[in-house]
């Protein structure tokens, strides 16, 4: 399925559109919310990385950039304003109050509970609890520090997975992208929370 801007935003989010059937799917909710598939829900795969440039061109340093009539970039960062400031997108208001409206948030959907979880609560590492009554957990990094832009690296920990002894969750987290620990990736982004609180009103929040 080839997807692309529909120009629209729901509760100042992005709407995505789809070529094949002209559905519209809101970023937040990962659903259809208009169009032939409206109601059918997209499976997101965790294999995409967010990140900087700085970051990405130190891992990559041969990496080469797309122009558009030989620019590579603009001078000035549109959205500069926005990253700064206290002020949400068009001045959206919302009604929870459970954290600041712009609060980085780590967010998901499992098992159709829309959950998130503020950066604050892991950075350099933690393992928190769901709060379904499954006893899964989630193994979640960010480096202290890291802006917006940079992804959050989350893993869910099934009942009766045992932790190697005294090993640090930043390490455990190494080893479980490396593929070492069985643990799977958990599909996920980062955003702020009011716009995913927006979407998925009943949002759980984890500490």
């Amino acid at each position: 399925m080839s997807f692309e801007a529909s120009g629209a935003l729901k509760s100042a989010s992005l709407v995505l559109r789809d070529r094949e059937t002209d559905s519209w799917w809101s970023i937040m909710s990962s659903d259809a919310i208009g169009g032939e598939l409206e109601g059918a829900d997209l499976v997101e795969l965790p294999f995409a990385s967010k990140t900087t440039w700085k970051e990405w061109v130190a891992r990559h340093p041969d990496t080469r950039v797309l122009s558009v009539d030989g620019t590579e970039h603009v001078d000035s960062d549109p959205y500069a304003d926005y990253f700064a400031s206290d002020r949400t997108f068009r001045d959206l208001e919302i009604s929870d109050q459970r954290l600041a409206p712009k609060t980085p948030v780590f967010a998901f959907h499992l098992d159709g509970v829309a959950f998130a979880v503020p950066h604050e609560a892991f950075e350099g590492g933690a393992r928190i609890p769901l709060t379904d009554g499954s006893g899964r957990s989630l193994l979640l990094f960010r480096e202290s520090g890291s802006p917006l832009q940079a992804s959050s690296r989350a893993f869910l920990v099934e009942p009766g997975w045992v932790d190697p002894p005294s090993r640090p969750v930043a390490e455990l987290i190494r080893a479980a992208t490396e593929g070492s620990t069985g643990l799977e990736p958990l599909a996920g982004f980062d955003t702020f929370w009011y716009s995913w609180i927006a979407v998925n009103q009943e949002s759980e929040l984890l500490r």
